[in-house]
């Protein structure tokens, strides 16, 4: 068994090694061909081509881009069905542009490794980012305003996998909501801005990575999330100080509610109660800015699951502390606790700590490498090691971190 687990060990940090080691990269880089030479100047239009709209044919194609992101699990706990494997977790398609002055269109095509790679939308929106009154717009299907960072995708966050309390109290990727936000910038003066975010959404639903939460995980105790029934609103404020010139702190307040999924009042026969859901939580973010690329980011974060039903009131809470180090534009490294009860699971929860080491290659590539040790219902005292890979082609316009 244990000449079986070195081997699994070797081969990660094999994989680890080939697409982290610098002597390869620089061995192609000296034998590299030399650049072709400069394209000729483009020619004058001719008469017959003034009827093109202002900005030329050429930004009348969209931005297109693709993000894949591999995922290698090692784990102790036997009940994890993704455990002891390497494989394309997901690849993305993002296709964005302006179609018209301030008014922006955005899609993301998903294609999920657990679901056979069918292809879905994951978001498609149209963002007006100038009405009047300060105000800003958004219509369609996306990751709603909510906590810090609900509305970044996965391989946008600076660890391999959600923290417990939101995989367990919110989503295991991303809540998302089918309808309309508006944004309000309020007129503040110095280094302090104030954010007012409100959506109403007639179809409630999660991105895909919750499918594969309740597939992937075999007997392993889980939260339902925020699991609404029909329409739900949300609304954040969310502001920020500046702290000198290397400094900014940032706090954010959040909530969603709407209906529930009906409760069970009596099983003979079968009668059933409303449930309304209220999510709450709070946020917190330090960081501080060196020379030469260097980034501290501090992070904590609490959240609240609440439901009212005619059998009463439950609440569940759960939270985590990030914190990370970039110390060049190449490395950085972080440590992640997390502490979370699991709703309607008879008081159960689950905690667990992280260390996490990220190695980019560029800006839209990097492998990372985190070691979870931690404690869930039927399994104390577990431990789990990622590797992940992400590389991305053309223009990349996510939120980072």
């Amino acid at each position: 068994m244990l000449l079986h687990l070195i081997g699994r060990i070797g081969l990660v940090l094999g994989v680890w090694a080939f697409f982290t080691g610098a002597a390869p990269l620089a061995a192609l880089a000296e034998n590299a061909p030399p650049p072709p030479p400069p394209e000729a100047a483009p020619e004058t239009p001719t008469g017959s081509e003034r009827g093109v709209p202002a900005g030329g044919r050429f930004l009348q194609l969209p931005d297109i881009s693709f993000i894949g992101s591999a995922i290698g699990k090692l784990s102790s706990d036997s009940r994890d069905e993704d455990r002891d494997r390497v494989l394309l977790d997901e690849a993305e398609v993002g296709i964005q542009s302006y179609v018209y002055p301030n008014i922006r269109a955005d899609a993301f095509l998903v294609a999920s490794g657990h679901e056979g790679f069918k292809l879905e939308l994951e978001e498609g929106y149209l963002t007006h980012e100038q009405l009047p009154l300060r105000f800003s717009g958004r219509l369609g299907k996306f990751f709603v305003p909510f906590g810090r960072t609900n509305q970044l995708h996965p391989h946008s966050w600076p660890y391999a996998r959600r923290p417990l309390a939101w995989r367990n109290l919110v989503a295991a990727e991303a809540l998302t909501g089918n309808g309309v936000a508006f944004s309000w910038l309020a007129p503040t003066r110095g280094p302090i801005f104030l954010r007012l975010d409100a959506g109403a959404y007639t179809q409630a639903g999660h991105s895909h990575g919750d499918e594969e939460e309740e597939q992937g995980h075999g007997d392993i105790l889980a939260g339902p999330g925020a699991s609404f029934a029909d329409k739900f609103y949300t609304a954040r404020a969310w502001s920020g100080l500046g702290l000198g010139r290397a400094g900014e702190l940032e706090a954010g307040g959040s909530r969603a509610g709407g209906p529930a999924s009906p409760v069970v009042l009596s099983e003979t026969p079968e009668v059933l109660g409303s449930r309304k859901l209220r999510v709450t939580g709070v946020d917190l973010s330090y960081r501080r800015y060196g020379s030469e690329a260097r980034r501290l980011l501090l992070r904590a974060e609490h959240l609240w699951h609440r439901y009212d039903s005619d059998l009463g009131r439950e609440t569940t809470r759960g939270y985590y502390a990030f914190a990370n180090y970039r110390w060049d534009k190449y490395n950085d490294f972080g440590l992640l606790y997390d502490w979370s009860g699991i709703p309607e699971a008879g008081g159960h929860h689950e905690s667990a700590g992280s260390v996490i080491y990220t190695r980019q290659l560029n800006e839209r590539t990097y492998a990372r490498l985190q070691w979870t040790h931690g404690n869930r219902p039927g399994a104390r005292g577990y431990d789990e090691g990622w590797l992940q890979i992400v590389w991305g082609l053309g223009p990349h316009t996510h939120q980072l971190e």
